[in-house]
């Protein structure tokens, strides 16, 4: 488990948890908005992605099936967030900041935009997982 300080107060663990389900709200939300720009302007969308090449206009379908997994994924987070107890929404948001991190893997791997792979994608995974952490020892 991943832990902090045992001294910590009832009244710490309960902002802990605010904190992190905050930070899960908000992320939620933000996925499920990029999912539905990706429907709606995926070809703008990609531009700001971080990879080097916007694919052809034929392959523009593609982009909407990130769009259709980013909506699923924010609705799945708000799913959890009105089921599931905070120590699993920790779990399930550390999981789902593989995402971001792989995202900002593959950004780098083409030689795409370094400040899109760690301004966007590795800020997005660092907060996710601050997150999580807070969810877990809360």
């Amino acid at each position: 488990m991943i832990s902090v300080d045992a001294s910590i107060t009832i009244n710490d663990r309960r902002e802990m948890e605010t904190m992190g389900l905050v930070i899960a709200a908000l992320a939620g939300l933000a996925i499920a908005a990029i999912g539905v720009l990706y429907l709606v302007r995926p070809r703008m969308m990609a531009t700001v992605f971080g990879l080097p090449a916007l694919p052809h206009e034929d392959a523009t379908p593609w982009l909407r099936l990130k769009g259709i997994r980013d909506l699923t994924t924010g609705v799945v987070a708000g799913v959890l967030l009105l089921l599931a107890p905070p120590t699993v929404i920790g779990w399930i948001l550390l999981a789902f900041a593989i995402i971001p991190v792989g995202d900002a893997a593959i950004v780098l791997a083409a030689r795409g935009d370094t400040k899109a792979a760690w301004g966007i994608h590795g800020t997005t995974a660092a907060i996710m997982t601050v997150g999580a952490i807070l969810l877990i020892n809360a």
